[in-house]
């Protein structure tokens, strides 16, 4: 996936909502973390592809992330 497409530090709740706005089916589960980091518990998601390529898959979620942050208030810088 190139960079320019890449999202910083995608929240697992991000990404099950995005799943579901392109009408994908998933399995997630919050309580897993990598082995490197067994106290940081980010989850997982596994997305059915439906005959998508992996990669288009990946860019579709992350369109639709970046969508839904844009569209958010930004808070008050302190």
């Amino acid at each position: 996936m190139p960079r320019s497409s890449c999202l910083d530090m995608p929240k697992l709740a991000e990404v099950e909502d995005a799943a579901r706005a392109l009408s994908l089916e998933s399995t997630s589960r919050s309580d897993a973390a990598r082995p490197s980091r067994p106290w940081e518990k980010t989850g997982y998601i596994i997305v059915e592809r439906r005959g998508k390529t992996r990669s288009f898959v990946l860019k579709s979620l992350a369109q639709v992330i970046r969508r839904s942050r844009d569209s958010k208030p930004k808070g008050k810088p302190s």
